[in-house]
């Protein structure tokens, strides 16, 4: 899923949801885990995603936020964006200089 389409679906407001409940709770470090249950489908399978990219992790029973996967995995993100629109852009130029030529 792209993130406009994240961004559009809220898919991005309830991953910040899921981080909240953690840092609200304290569950930062494996010492500190809680026992977090989502609270709805949407909020699980984004908990699930979250899990699946290491950003939660389990330790003694419960789960905690690791805040270095979650900073790793939105600068995947951010790079990944800046790349597409620098592509774009290019494919943007490349077609409007190709336009021109044939005028």
């Amino acid at each position: 899923m792209t993130n406009a389409v994240e961004f559009a679906s809220g898919k991005r407001d309830m991953e910040e949801v899921v981080v909240g409940r953690f840092r609200s709770l304290g569950a930062l470090t494996p010492a500190n885990s809680a026992d977090i249950v989502p609270s709805d489908p949407q909020e699980a399978d984004r908990f699930d995603r979250l899990r699946a990219q290491g950003v939660i992790r389990g330790a003694g029973g419960g789960f905690f936020l690791d805040e270095d996967a979650l900073g790793r995995l939105r600068a995947e993100r951010q790079a990944w964006l800046y790349g597409s629109a620098g592509v774009v852009v290019v494919a943007g130029a490349l077609i409007a200089w190709l336009t021109r030529r044939r005028d």
